[in-house]
């Protein structure tokens, strides 16, 4: 009977530990897995979009907004033709755990923050980068809360950023705040979770468009 004790404490333990050790590895490759999974989702539904365009598509009446789109900048770490490339960058230092990989033009940019005031994306620390200025383009969505992701993302006050009180849930864009809750395990800097937010959801809908 006391083999058997013994032994069972033993295996408790064996069991806290590798619970442990999982734990601390999914939060490693989390960023890695959302960037491939957002990606993998665009790269699929743009091989499907290349047969040819039905009329209705060509057509759509989506509501345009009457100002100009709001200038954001982004602290960018290169450009890439591929996934691959832009995801070697994001392997290749602990600093770049919390960057995202933003997809415009058929390209493959990394940033590693967006904001709407120029100065908030000057170049700190040794990886190198610079500023990359962008508008995000949201006139072709007609659903309501992604035409209106581009005032959501530019917005500085936390309360309504996070949607904190305002009673309006039909205006929230798809799995928001699981998104922000996942993207605070990276990082709690508003600019990184911005553009964490801008990769998922410009990934996501076509109607979202990166310019320059």
């Amino acid at each position: 009977m006391r083999f058997t004790k013994t032994f069972s404490k033993f295996s408790y333990t064996l069991a806290i530990l590798h619970g442990f050790f999982i734990g601390a590895v999914s939060i490693g490759i989390f960023a890695i897995l959302i960037q491939w999974q957002d990606i993998s989702t665009a790269e699929k539904t743009g091989s499907k979009e290349e047969a040819p365009e039905k009329a209705e598509e060509i057509t759509v009446d989506a509501p345009v907004d009457a100002g100009n789109p709001t200038q954001f900048f982004a602290k960018q770490h290169g450009v890439f033709t591929t996934a691959d490339g832009a995801t070697t960058l994001l392997q290749s230092s602990p600093a770049m755990k919390s960057a995202a990989i933003i997809i415009a033009n058929n390209q493959y940019f990394v940033w590693s923050a967006a904001s709407v005031v120029e100065s908030e994306m000057k170049i700190q620390g040794t990886t190198e980068s610079f500023v990359k200025p962008f508008k995000i383009n949201s006139s072709a969505c007609t659903e309501k809360a992604m035409k209106n992701l581009p005032v959501f993302l530019a917005n500085s006050d936390p309360a309504k950023f996070n949607f904190e009180g305002t009673g309006n849930k039909d205006a929230i864009p798809k799995d928001w705040v699981a998104n922000n809750a996942a993207i605070a395990t990276l990082s709690e800097d508003k600019n990184v979770i911005r553009v964490q937010l801008l990769s998922h959801y410009s990934t996501q809908n076509d109607c979202l468009k990166i310019e320059f």
